[in-house]
């Protein structure tokens, strides 16, 4: 690959206006678009969700959608790899409605910088409101609250048992 996509927010913003007319009279839910420099190749990565969860044939349909959309209306105008997914067990917490969504289930989250001197968080989402998140801190037993602008990561992070 010689072409050098134009990378930044403004360019992420342009693909996730394409992305989302593709995908908006679906039934699938963007989580999360990623646009990324992955060895010799950029990487296009849409995670979208469902209501019933994810399939093989949701993930092929979204594929189709939205590499016919990037045709018509490509920002990125260089060569690059689409892939589609679910977001896993460890879906990120993106959105405000996410973290509704999620409360009372156990996350982690990872600080811009440290609030009293804790930059990483694992425990349960207590509550949210418009401003931040409260969460059980299960390393120091203390309930915690976290400005959403201090956010630099969240997921779900849920116990498995085998």
């Amino acid at each position: 690959m010689t072409d050098k996509p134009t990378s930044g927010k403004s360019k992420i913003k342009q693909i996730e206006s394409v992305v989302n007319h593709a995908l908006e009279t679906t039934d699938l839910e963007i989580v999360l678009i990623e646009y990324k420099r992955e060895g010799q190749e950029w990487v296009l990565r849409v995670y979208i969700d469902h209501p019933d969860g994810v399939t093989l044939d949701h993930c092929e349909k979204a594929t189709y959608l939205v590499a016919d959309a990037l045709e018509a209306d490509d920002p990125v105008q260089a060569e690059y790899r689409i892939e589609v997914s679910s977001p896993g067990v460890d879906r990120p917490l993106v959105k405000h409605a996410d973290y509704q969504r999620f409360v009372n289930e156990r996350v982690f989250i990872k600080t811009h910088k440290a609030l009293n001197g804790i930059k990483n968080y694992t425990g349960t989402l207590l509550a949210c409101d418009e401003t931040a998140v409260r969460l059980h801190n299960e390393h120091d037993g203390r309930e915690h609250e976290i400005p959403f602008d201090m956010i630099a990561k969240a997921t779900l992070k849920p116990v498995l048992k085998f």
